[in-house]
């Protein structure tokens, strides 16, 4: 009896909930890794701030083997989860998701990429874009306008070419891929 006892302690101490890390390093570990885990497979830029604090937290755990602990499953659930939704076939409504939930860490990449030109093209640009792509009220360009105007359409065909290669090469849905690069791209437009 008394050796069950000590095999059921020993079994019960191997099952005990693994000791929280100090909760504000658990925080920061729950807020930064799975941003920075899934920044390749989402397709998102991370913002310079979020990178700082994520070196940051990346050293706080090295010397907190529970907070290490958690790292590490922090990172493998995010990855589990994307797997998950990438093998049935919920790539893009699972990156959609985790974007819209992480705005103030990181977006899109290629959002951040036409608000960065957009940013450098006139009104009369951003709102022929609009119209062509993202079904705004239509606006007449200037002789000037055309340039930059036909760069940034140049951009946007670019990307969702490359959406598809990258589909077809990984098996995904194509369409719902070049959508969500069109889908980005009005996001981007919108918020100028």
């Amino acid at each position: 009896m008394i050796r069950c006892l000590a095999a059921f302690a020993v079994g019960a101490s191997l099952f005990a909930p693994v000791a929280h890390a100090n909760d504000a390093l658990e925080a920061k570990v729950r807020a930064y890794i799975p941003v920075v885990s899934l920044a390749k497979a989402c397709d998102i830029r991370v913002n310079d701030a979020t990178l700082g604090d994520h070196r940051a937290v990346l050293e706080a755990v090295k010397s907190d083997a529970n907070a290490n602990k958690l790292a590490y499953r922090v990172h493998y659930e995010a990855q589990t989860a994307y797997i998950k939704a990438r093998d049935g076939g919920q790539r893009v409504t699972f990156c959609k998701d985790f974007i819209a939930a992480n705005s103030q860490y990181a977006k899109a990449r290629f959002t951040a990429v036409v608000e960065a030109h957009m940013s450098d093209v006139s009104t009369s640009v951003q709102k022929a874009i609009a119209h062509n792509v993202c079904g705004a009220p239509p606006v007449k360009l200037s002789r000037a306008d055309w340039k930059p105007y036909a760069l940034i359409k140049k951009m946007l065909q670019n990307e969702q070419k490359l959406a598809k290669e990258n589909a077809e090469t990984n098996g995904w849905n194509a369409a719902e891929e070049t959508a969500a690069v069109t889908e980005q791209f009005c996001a981007a437009v919108k918020t100028r």
